[in-house]
């Protein structure tokens, strides 16, 4: 593709489809950010190319191993993305992936997120400096992935503090912890600028994968660079420098804060980063991430940064940073969130009572009693640590809703059923592929084998994994899908 210099640093003659996807006013503003050149005419060039499809595994409930080589047996040629254990891009030149990857059962079962490879770079960067936090904030989670990453990293333990400001996110973000079984999450929905002032030092971690204007993202939205504008750069950047400014305050001394974006432009990245380290310059030190996996120096900044275009990885533009507290900011009381927290830990007799109750699935509930906590005709399990947060700040959801009880008993949840597959060892019904398909359009099953040796409630699994709850009703299982989880269309397998 010809490039000609003119008045304006760079203006392209040829495929002028480029035309209507980048504007020329990006591509004279990122040339004068020092992409030029053959660097400027591959990035162009790989702005014209599918994005690769990648997903991360979900080890929270599955064995890499064993997903992974399902995949390599039904044809598909899985290759490791090097800065992200159990995640792979897909080689659709060798066998394509369904249209609708959603569709497939082993999605809908938890098996696996479908997540862009270069996004995964901000939870590696934060765990390669911080390897064991006990409490994480995700300042912007929606829809999840990032947040679902960093529950595989911690194995369900301590607490992710899971935010989002956006309330039509809010319901995505719950229904994606939900499907991959994590248990440690409690979801706020607020601004992240309030995280500073009412949890001052709170988070051994934070992560903000930050709202930005999506410069790196063209590959898979044609229309993102197509209207750029950089008053709407500057404007953004003005609310990023709040929220990392809340981030460092909200961050124990000690801690590790990861800045990450999904756009190209300094004005987002760099400038905001340098605007944190001039305000705590006596506060704050950059985590290098020039090593933080083999070829990552080709990304990286000067500054230690990583600064991902599109054609260094095959992958989405990305912007990751990362620093570490040094020391502890003056002290100030925080701004308490005036509401009474309606949860009480669970009292005795229910608890007793709980624990009969789930003799019916072979489930002892001693291991996780400190944990559970009630509200009305609610048990719920929470996180350890969220004491630490009642009446810090507003807590949209905590943990998992375990049961609810009725005039006949306890009823379990079906986010119990994911979250916590591996202690339900009894009340067990393996489906086939079409009863499955059926389970998730919320359609009663009905088993060509006797139900004699069962009653009452059941754990619906597939291939060993629970995926929801039926009961036994004569001949066929009633099913207790909860009905926003309910699909339209149809599933398939990989």
């Amino acid at each position: 593709m010809a490039l000609v210099a003119t008045q304006a640093p760079f203006l392209y003659t040829k495929r002028s489809i480029i035309m209507a996807i980048i504007s020329q006013d990006f591509i004279n503003h990122i040339s004068k950010q020092g992409l030029v050149g053959e660097q400027l005419e591959s990035f162009i060039d790989f702005c014209q190319k599918p994005l690769r499809r990648s997903i991360r595994i979900n080890s929270l409930h599955f064995d890499v191993e064993s997903i992974y080589t399902k995949w390599q047996q039904y044809g598909y040629q899985l290759t490791p993305i090097p800065w992200a254990t159990g995640s792979y891009w897909i080689d659709e030149t060798r066998k394509a992936l369904p249209e609708k990857l959603g569709n497939l059962i082993d999605h809908q079962q938890g098996q696996f997120y479908i997540q862009e490879a270069s996004s995964m770079l901000p939870v590696t960067a934060l765990f390669a400096a911080c390897s064991n936090p006990s409490m994480v904030l995700d300042m912007a989670a929606a829809p999840g992935s990032k947040t679902t990453q960093i529950a595989a990293m911690m194995n369900n333990q301590g607490l992710i503090v899971a935010n989002e400001l956006s309330s039509s996110r809010v319901k995505g973000l719950f229904s994606n912890i939900q499907r991959c079984g994590t248990s440690n999450v409690c979801i706020t929905h607020g601004d992240g600028r309030y995280f500073g002032e009412r949890t001052p030092e709170q988070f051994d971690a934070i992560l903000l994968d930050a709202p930005c204007g999506g410069e790196g993202t063209v590959r898979k939205d044609q229309d993102a660079l197509s209207h750029w504008n950089l008053n709407s750069v500057n404007s953004m950047s003005e609310l990023q420098k709040q929220l990392i400014d809340s981030a460092f305050k909200a961050l124990k001394p000690g801690g590790t804060l990861v800045y990450s974006t999904c756009t190209l432009s300094r004005e987002e990245n760099q400038d905001v980063c340098q605007y944190l380290l001039d305000k705590y310059s006596q506060h704050v030190s950059i985590y290098n991430l020039d090593s933080l996996f083999p070829g990552s120096n080709k990304a990286a900044t000067e500054e230690g940064y990583l600064h991902v275009y599109p054609q260094i990885f095959d992958s989405e533009g990305f912007f990751v940073a990362c620093f570490q507290k040094t020391k502890q900011l003056s002290e100030h009381q925080a701004t308490n969130f005036k509401n009474k927290f309606p949860f009480i830990p669970i009292d005795k007799k229910t608890f007793i009572n709980l624990n009969q109750y789930m003799e019916h699935f072979a489930w002892d509930l001693s291991d996780i009693h400190n944990h559970l906590w009630q509200r009305d005709n609610e048990v719920w399990f929470f996180p350890e640590g969220i004491e630490q947060l009642i009446e810090k700040i507003k807590m949209a959801r905590i943990g998992v809703k375990l049961v609810e009880s009725h005039k006949k008993g306890f009823r379990l949840e079906h986010q119990a059923v994911t979250a916590f597959s591996s202690k339900i060892k009894k009340s067990r019904f393996e489906l086939d592929i079409q009863q499955v398909c059926d389970f998730y359009l919320g359609r009663d099953i009905y088993p060509e084998q006797s139900l004699d040796d069962y009653s009452g409630e059941l754990v619906l699994t597939y291939q060993e994994k629970p995926i929801g709850l039926g009961k036994k009703v004569s001949n066929r299982i009633k099913n207790s899908l909860p009905r926003d989880l309910v699909r339209d269309g149809s599933f398939s397998q990989i």
